[in-house]
């Protein structure tokens, strides 16, 4: 049985952590940011829904040529539920520039392009042009006129748990997020870790990635210090990206996707870190 086949469809249905923190955000932002964590939800899961890499990378010019038209002049806002959430974001004050929504493009398209991570620098990256950038620019739709790097580290931890969360499927698709030194440390490559079938194994490889995610949270704990109560909602998935590296580094099998807590209990735990002001 290879990677993709042990991996559950159900996670395909689950709320996004930002999606639940954008409750969080007062109502007047709550749908802008919605919809903003809902675009990206979208492009991040290109890559583990498509298997043909010429649609994929048609998929990601087809969103490219969508933004681009939300900028136009008169903006064009194409009638899918995606863009037109993404479209309040956009016409929201401090919300995404083209050329951010274009660089996360880049960064899941690449998938796309044959990446492959060399190293845990390039991992380490690739979560702050995607999750980082997606909780930049929250907080600063959230208080247009307040730069705190918070924002920025906590959602480079939470793109690296996106990541770990995610390797059952990239695995069979020979996109994990593993650095390739460390698939030789472990005696594995793409084509090995891909079959599903050496789990302790992988296990040995993914250990460098699970440090780098924990270290990446403790250091985002550090920095969200002072960000402003405003912000505090583009933070908050951070919280639950936590909870979620505890989970998988319980699990003896890393090809079977960790068990998600619901909805309620991830509100549960956002009420708690927004009433204490921590992580």
């Amino acid at each position: 049985m290879s990677s993709e086949d042990n991996a559950s469809d159900g996670h395909e249905f689950r709320v996004s952590d930002g999606e639940l923190a954008a409750l969080f955000a007062p109502v007047a932002t709550r749908a802008a940011l919605t919809g903003l964590h809902r675009w990206h939800e979208e492009i991040a899961a290109l890559p583990l829904r498509i298997t043909e890499p010429m649609i994929g990378a048609m998929r990601i010019e087809w969103h490219r040529e969508a933004v681009e038209a939300l900028f136009a002049d008169p903006a064009v806002v194409r009638r899918n539920p995606v863009i037109e959430g993404l479209s309040l974001a956009v016409h929201h004050a401090g919300g995404p520039e083209m050329d951010e929504l274009n660089a996360i493009l880049d960064a899941h398209g690449a998938d796309f392009e044959g990446r492959r991570f060399e190293s845990l620098a390039d991992l380490t990256d690739h979560a702050t042009a995607t999750d980082g950038r997606i909780a930049r620019i929250a907080a600063r739709m959230l208080d247009p006129g307040n730069h705190h790097p918070g924002a920025a580290s906590a959602g480079g931890a939470c793109g690296i748990v996106r990541l770990l969360r995610q390797f059952p499927l990239r695995a069979g698709r020979q996109l994990a997020a593993v650095p390739e030194d460390a698939l030789g440390a472990a005696g594995l490559n793409a084509a090995r870790l891909a079959t599903g079938r050496e789990a302790e194994a992988a296990r040995v490889a993914l250990e460098p990635v699970h440090l780098t995610a924990r270290e990446a949270l403790i250091a985002a704990r550090a920095d969200v210090r002072g960000v402003p109560v405003a912000q505090f909602p583009a933070v908050l998935p951070a919280a639950l990206a936590a909870q979620s590296l505890k989970r998988l580094r319980r699990q003896a099998d890393p090809y079977r996707p960790a068990e998600e807590a619901g909805p309620m209990a991830r509100q549960v735990r956002l009420i708690r870190a927004s009433l204490s002001g921590r992580i």
